[in-house]
């Protein structure tokens, strides 16, 4: 299990820390602004996931 550390720009830029995080990666609510993210500790990034 992991730590991404991450940025939400969609808040001002309010800081966030994903913990427990599975190695191969996940999805996960923003905790800043409730919208879903994918969650990845090899890329140590945290990325927006947009719908259609």
């Amino acid at each position: 299990m992991s730590v991404v550390k991450a940025v939400c720009e969609r808040r001002d830029g309010r800081r966030l820390v994903y913990t427990g995080v599975d190695e191969g990666g996940e999805l996960r609510d923003c905790a800043a602004c409730g919208s879903e993210v994918a969650v990845d500790p090899q890329a140590d990034a945290v990325l927006h996931v947009e719908r259609e």
